[in-house]
């Protein structure tokens, strides 16, 4: 069985994260090697990968904010809380 790797990026906003990932991407790409991309953040709604899973696809930082009365920052930590 092949040995595989893995990353866990985390950052404050702004900080590179996306254009770190896309870098990786296209630099392991070019190894030939297989990537998959699993987007945690769902504000991320633009990203310049295609991700294999992605949070967005399965919460909506709108309806978190509407449903547990959030503003633009908890909604973020209320999405990663929910049931």
């Amino acid at each position: 069985m092949p040995t595989r790797f893995g990353q866990l990026v985390i950052g404050a906003p702004g900080a590179g994260k996306t254009t770190y990932c896309e870098g990786m991407r296209q630099y392991l790409s070019a190894l030939g090697r297989d990537v998959a991309i699993v987007n945690l953040d769902p504000a991320n709604d633009n990203p310049p990968y295609e991700a294999a899973v992605d949070l967005a696809d399965l919460v909506s930082l709108e309806v978190v904010m509407e449903e547990m009365n959030l503003g633009p920052n908890g909604k973020l930590t209320g999405s990663t809380v929910l049931p």
